[in-house]
């Protein structure tokens, strides 16, 4: 085939897999994430082309990940002057991918994807782009199916590279075209790229795959391995498709997610079917920014049948730990210990938790079971008040108790996680527990009906 005739074809086989997966349209916004290794820069070549006949507007995203010093910046370079031969704005980002790899505990490449996305995602928001384009090829996809297999996810990892990502409005109009195709396009145009020496390097994972096992396999088992992959992605993404839903539905009744964590109600994940059951995880450490390994989802419903108060990591920093009726995901073993000092009336805001103290003007009549808002006696508040986390001998008298009760166990019967009751704050006057805030006040501080004023304390999120 001449060269005139690949290039061509490449871009006619570009347009009807574009076309027929509904991929682009006339009149959006198409931004398009260019590293500068041959893959991009044939994808913008044809984008380019694309976005002249259909008429769509087009820029180029580019990260810097800071990893391999002038040779990133080399890239950075030769990408702002690519766009600017094809008449494109530019946008480059520049992340400090080593040290999020240090403050998460996870890999470099987990990192660099993390920030990667984060940062199209941004831009995309900011510059009111429709789709982020990414130059993901049918050889990607077959390494991630078969790295995806070896490390052991679900199906929907063995399922490979989504052609789109609705809910980050991602989509990859190179999936179709093997390495080999994308190359000799390339040539056939005489298009000047980047090679990333990384790449030759067989220490990650995804480079022993791509130099060492797939060129055996298309030796001795299919020479046409990369095709045969591609199909039977399609396949596991039509039923990956269709279990999503059966695990949305699961998962809504399963966990809850806050901006500290997620729970997991433990008999409603137990009355699942074991693989909707480790669907449920698998979708909750995705949620959690974690790579959900085989192992990292068999740890976690491993908690289900431990003992009260076990916990385990959960990999990128989180910890899992197992309560009577919840299964807690937070970032990090807990809490750090807190104290602030209240002078007089007002509001103490800590990493968890926003606290007020504020005078009433009439005795309260406090009806119902709101633990968030309680009232006591003002004669018996003394300033400045310590508002601090919990410590082991915490001791003081509950409402309607006549006796003291450790902090400690209290939490035990309110079947409070040791990780959450690491982020409750105790309130304390003249060195004595006048709340635990959210759960119960001191039947020394209560109003009664000698009281003459009282205080309201009230606690809510951040």
């Amino acid at each position: 085939m001449r060269k005139s005739e690949q290039s061509s074809s490449l871009y006619s086989s570009f347009k009807r897999f574009v076309q027929s997966a509904g991929l682009l349209r006339r009149g959006i916004r198409v931004l398009a994430g260019v590293s500068g290794g041959v893959d991009s820069v044939v994808m913008l070549d044809l984008l380019s082309q694309l976005s002249r006949e259909w008429e769509f507007d087009l820029a180029v995203l580019h990260v810097n990940h800071q990893l391999r010093g002038i040779e990133s910046d080399g890239d950075e370079r030769f990408v702002t002057r690519l766009s600017g031969r094809y008449g494109l704005n530019v946008f480059v980002g520049r992340v400090a991918t080593r040290e999020e790899a240090a403050r998460k505990k996870i890999s470099i490449q987990e990192a660099a994807r993390n920030l990667r996305y984060a940062y199209f995602e941004a831009k995309r928001i900011e510059l009111r782009g429709d789709l982020v384009a990414t130059a993901h090829n049918a050889d990607d996809n077959a390494e991630t199916m078969l790295l995806n297999l070896f490390r052991g996810t679900g199906i929907d990892g063995i399922a490979g590279i989504p052609i789109r990502r609705p809910e980050a409005r991602i989509v990859r109009p190179l999936l179709f075209a093997s390495r080999e195709e994308i190359e000799a396009y390339a040539r056939s145009r005489k298009l000047k790229h980047r090679e990333d020496s990384s790449n030759r390097t067989e220490k990650y994972s995804r480079n022993f795959i791509r130099r060492r096992i797939m060129p055996l396999v298309e030796e001795r088992l299919n020479p046409s391995a990369v095709r045969t992959l591609s199909q039977t992605s399609r396949t596991l993404r039509a039923a990956a498709d269709f279990l999503d839903g059966v695990v949305a539905e699961a998962f809504l009744k399963c966990v809850s997610l806050d901006a500290d964590g997620a729970l997991l109600a433990k008999e409603e994940l137990r009355r699942q079917e074991p693989f909707i059951r480790q669907m449920v995880v698998h979708r909750t450490l995705t949620n959690l920014g974690v790579e959900p390994s085989a192992d990292r989802i068999e740890t976690v419903v491993s908690l289900l049948e431990a003992e009260k108060g076990h916990r385990v990591d959960c990999g990128g920093g989180w910890t899992g730990e197992n309560g009577a009726e919840k299964i807690t995901i937070i970032h990090g073993a807990g809490a750090s210990p807190f104290s602030y000092s209240l002078e007089r009336e007002g509001t103490v805001r800590g990493g968890f938790f926003s606290l007020s103290v504020r005078k009433c003007r009439t005795i309260p009549n406090k009806l119902g079971v709101d633990t968030s808002k309680e009232y006591v006696d003002a004669r018996k508040v003394r300033f400045p008040l310590r508002i601090r986390s919990w410590r082991k001998g915490d001791i003081f008298v509950p409402l309607g108790m006549k006796h003291r009760k450790k902090v400690s166990d209290l939490f035990v019967d309110m079947k409070i996680s040791r990780s959450a009751k690491d982020r409750i704050p105790i309130v304390e006057s003249g060195g004595e527990i006048v709340w635990v805030a959210g759960c119960r006040i001191s039947e020394r501080f209560k109003i009664t009906s000698s009281s003459s004023g009282a205080y309201e304390l009230s606690i809510s999120g951040p």
